[in-house]
């Protein structure tokens, strides 16, 4: 797997490295906005590459990214030993339209003692972060990331500790349904008015992060459909 090493708060960074957009006439006539694109394509591939549509960031460690066969088709895989990896993709999604996002994940290891609401041990097994570009993107992006955590609250809603850019949503905390998989669905439009006070721009990007950076530890997680929908659509299609 090709891996390009930064620094951890260049997330925002991946905005200027992914050109792929999706069309907005085409978002005005679906009734939703895939965002996941893994397929058995990739699979043992010699070049060992993800879709040309992802792009991957790895800002320390050695992780594992791979796509595998479970269940009804092909998902996402992501370990992590000590490690912190993001899958970027650019999209163009108006949440006036497509405020809803639905996704399918699991997670069947967490980062040893891993907590969103302390900086030092600040990791998760699986997280969704949602992108809202703003000039100068680098400094202004704001970030609402969807996480699986190992000790902060379900249902917590907080700042970053470590980039007041990012906001955690924690969906699921702790082993209580690890190794099964979960459908998720939030209205992204009213968390972002929610947090930042204010209606919510286009979505810029969507990314798919894994660590176990600050806790020298390992996680597992696999992600499976994800998309945005005029309304909520949970259930898989």
């Amino acid at each position: 797997m090709k891996k390009i090493k930064c620094s951890h708060q260049y997330l925002v960074g991946l905005f200027a490295l992914t050109s792929v957009l999706v069309s907005a006439d085409l978002l005005a006539m679906s009734p939703y906005v895939q965002v996941s694109t893994f397929s058995e394509r990739f699979m043992n591939s010699s070049s060992s590459e993800l879709p040309v549509d992802w792009s991957i960031r790895v800002w320390r460690g050695r992780p594992e990214i791979e796509i595998v066969k479970e269940r009804k088709g092909c998902v996402l895989r992501l370990r992590s030993h000590q490690s912190n990896v993001a899958l970027y993709k650019t999209v163009d999604v108006d949440l006036a339209q497509h405020p809803h996002l639905s996704w399918e994940w699991k997670v069947t290891e967490l980062p040893l003692n891993g907590d969103a609401r302390d900086g030092q041990l600040d990791d998760q097994a699986a997280g969704i972060y949602v992108m809202f570009p703003r000039f100068p993107e680098f400094f202004n992006t704001r970030i609402i990331g969807y996480v699986w955590d190992s000790g902060a609250p379900q249902g917590a809603i907080m700042e970053s500790q470590n980039d007041s850019r990012i906001y955690y949503v924690v969906m699921r905390s702790g082993m209580h349904e690890a190794g099964k998989w979960v459908r998720e669905g939030r209205n992204v439009g009213q968390d972002y008015a929610q947090i930042f006070g204010e209606k919510a721009p286009k979505v810029g990007g969507v990314s798919l992060m894994i660590d176990s950076d600050h806790t020298q530890s390992s996680s597992e997680s696999f992600f499976g459909e994800i998309y945005f929908s005029p309304k909520e659509m949970v259930e898989v299609r």
